[in-house]
C-alpha cells in the first residue's frame, strides 16, 4: 500500500487530480495535500508518502527548492514534478535533481496513469533489491552458510511467451547437482515476463558453474535464448547478483548472436561524460519544444539517440536515458489535440523490461526514431497549421501596423528561422512576400474605393515612406499608384 502526497498552490488543481484518479487501482489508499514547499516539508515527517507529485510555481518556497530539501532528508522519495508547459525552461533542473517523471499541466488522466505505472515499477524494483538484500544463507539451506562463501546469478530470456520455468530451473539443478562445490535456487520471484532468474552459491570464486548452467540450457531448449552470468560476489550480495545478471543480458542488443553474456568489459570511464552531455543536450530540446521549432528537435533528438545506444555506455544509462526522452516526448501529444492515442504510441515502451523485447540495437533505434518521427509530424501538423492560420488572420486584421517576420514570431512562441521555413512549405511565398500582398490589395481597394492622396494610402497600408510605397507598389502591379487609379476610373 502506498501514500501519495500532492503539492500546488492551487486548491482547485490539488482536488482535481485527487478526485479523477481511481487511486485504489494502483494501491494507493492515503493522500495527502500542501499548498507550498513549506507545508509540504513539515508533512514529511509525519506522512511518510512513497511519492510527491510538486509543482514548480510556488509562493514562500518553490518546487525545486523544496524537492533539493527534502532528498536530503528523504532520498527514498519518487518526486513528479508538475509544470505549465511555459515552464519547461525548468525540466533540465528537474532532471539533474533526479525526479521521477516531468507531468504537464493540466493533468491528463492517460499520461498520467501511463507515468504513475512506470513510477510504481520502479518502486518495486526498489523493494525487490531490499528483499534480497534481507535473504540470509540460513534462510537458503541451514548447514551450508560456511560451505558457499561466493554466488553469482545467472539470467535468461526467451521471447517464447509460455511458461519455461520448470524446464530451466530443472536443467540449472541437475547441473550443480553433478558438481559438489556449488546448488543453485530457483528464484521465481524475480523472474518477470520471459526472463528466469537464478542464484548459484559455490564454495571457489568462479564463474564456471554459471557458464556450464548456461550452455546446458541453451543446448536442450529449442526457443531462442539469451542467458547472462553475472561477476562472483561474495556470500549474502544477492542483490548485487541479481540486478547485475538482468543488466548483462540486455546486452544482447549489444551482441544479439552471442547467446552467453558474461563480463561488463564494454563499461567506459567516459560514460559519466556522454550522461553529462546527453542531459545538456535535452535541456536544449527543451528550449526548441518552448520556441516550436520542431525541426530542430527532431534532429537533436535522433542524434541523442544514436550517442546514447553505444556499447559502451552502461545499460542503466541507457535506461535512464530513454525514460528522459520519453517523459520529453509525453508533453508532445498535448500540441498535436485530444485525438492521439497516447497508449498506443507509448506501447512498446510500457514495460519495465521492454530492452529485453527488441532483437537489437538497431532494432531498438528504429522504434525510437519512428516515435519521435511520428508525434513531431503529428504535432507539426496541427500545432504549426493553427499557427500559421493565427499568423495569416493577424496580418489581415493588422496590415496597417509595423509588421516583421520577427514580432510574429515572438507573438507566437516561434524561432524566426523555422517560422520563416515552416510559412514558405505552407504556403508556398515567404512571409514578408504575404504581408506585402495583403497590403497591396488593401491599398488597390483604397486607390479605387477612397479619394485619398498616395501618402495617405500608403500610412493606412503600413508604410510610412510614400515614394518606397509607389515602389513597391509598381513593382507588385506593374504601375504607379496614380496610373492605377486613372486606369480604374476610365
Amino acid at each position: 500500500m502506498y501514500k501519495v502526497m500532492i503539492v500546488d498552490d492551487e486548491k482547485f488543481i490539488r482536488k482535481s487530480i485527487r478526485n479523477r484518479m481511481d487511486w485504489k487501482k494502483y494501491g494507493i489508499t492515503e493522500i495527502e495535500e500542501a499548498g507550498n514547499g513549506e507545508e509540504a516539508l513539515k508533512l514529511l515527517d509525519t506522512f511518510n508518502p512513497e511519492i510527491v507529485l510538486v509543482d514548480i510555481r510556488m509562493p514562500k518556497m518553490d518546487g525545486l527548492a523544496f524537492i533539493t530539501e527534502a532528498k536530503k532528508k528523504y532520498p527514498e522519495i519518487n518526486y513528479v514534478i508538475m509544470s505549465a508547459y511555459s515552464d519547461f525552461s525548468y525540466a533540465k533542473t528537474a532532471i539533474q535533481l533526479g525526479v521521477e517523471a516531468y507531468l504537464l499541466k493540466p493533468v491528463n488522466k492517460d499520461e498520467f496513469e501511463s507515468l504513475l505505472n512506470k513510477v510504481l515499477h520502479r518502486m518495486n524494483e526498489k523493494k525487490l533489491n531490499h528483499m534480497l538484500r534481507s535473504i540470509k544463507m540460513d534462510d537458503l539451506d541451514q548447514g551450508m552458510v560456511l560451505q558457499y562463501p561466493y554466488c553469482l546469478a545467472l539470467a535468461f530470456y526467451t521471447m517464447q511467451e509460455e511458461d519455461l520455468a520448470a524446464r530451466i530451473s530443472m536443467i540449472v539443478k541437475e547441473q550443480t547437482v553433478k558438481n559438489q562445490d556449488c546448488c543453485a535456487y530457483d528464484l521465481r520471484d524475480c523472474s518477470r515476463s520471459g526472463c528466469y532468474v537464478f542464484l548459484i552459491n559455490m564454495k571457489a570464486e568462479s564463474q564456471d558453474p554459471g557458464r556450464v548452467c548456461a550452455e546446458s540450457v541453451l543446448s536442450a531448449m529449442e526457443e531462442p535464448m539469451w542467458a547472462a552470468v553475472s561477476l562472483v560476489f561474495e556470500r549474502g550480495e544477492f542483490h548485487k547478483t541479481v540486478a547485475q545478471s538482468l543488466c548483462f543480458l540486455k546486452r544482447k542488443l549489444f551482441c544479439p548472436q552471442k547467446r552467453i553474456i558474461v563480463r561488463s568489459s564494454w563499461e567506459s570511464s567516459e560514460a559519466s561524460e556522454k550522461q553529462r552531455k546527453m542531459r545538456e543536450e535535452l535541456g536544449q530540446v527543451y528550449g526548441l519544444i518552448r520556441k516550436g521549432d520542431f525541426i530542430c528537435v527532431e534532429d537533436e533528438l535522433i542524434s541523442i539517440i544514436d550517442g546514447l545506444l553505444i556499447e559502451m555506455m552502461p545499460i542503466t544509462l541507457i535506461e535512464q536515458g530513454i525514460d528522459e526522452i520519453l517523459v520529453m516526448l509525453c508533453h508532445l501529444p498535448r500540441e498535436a489535440g485530444d485525438d492521439m492515442d497516447f497508449n498506443i504510441l507509448f506501447h512498446d515502451f510500457k514495460s519495465r523490461d521492454y530492452l529485453l523485447a527488441y532483437e537489437n540495437v538497431e532494432e531498438l533505434k528504429d522504434s525510437l526514431k519512428n516515435l519521435v518521427r511520428r508525434l513531431l509530424r503529428m504535432v507539426k501538423n496541427q500545432g504549426t497549421t493553427d499557427a500559421i492560420a493565427n499568423i495569416k488572420e493577424h496580418v489581415e486584421k493588422n496590415y496597417s501596423d509595423n509588421l516583421n517576420v520577427a514580432d510574429l514570431a515572438r507573438k507566437y512562441g516561434l524561432n524566426v528561422s523555422y517560422l520563416s521555413t515552416l510559412f514558405k512549405e505552407r504556403t508556398g511565398m515567404n512571409l514578408t512576400a504575404y504581408i506585402e500582398g495583403i497590403r497591396m490589395e488593401k491599398a488597390k481597394k483604397l486607390l479605387k474605393e477612397r479619394d485619398w492622396t498616395v501618402t495617405e494610402v500608403a500610412l493606412h497600408t503600413g508604410y510610412s515612406n510614400s515614394n518606397y510605397f509607389s515602389r513597391v507598389f509598381k513593382k507588385y502591379t506593374g504601375v504607379t499608384p496614380g496610373e492605377y487609379r486613372e486606369m480604374k476610373k476610365g
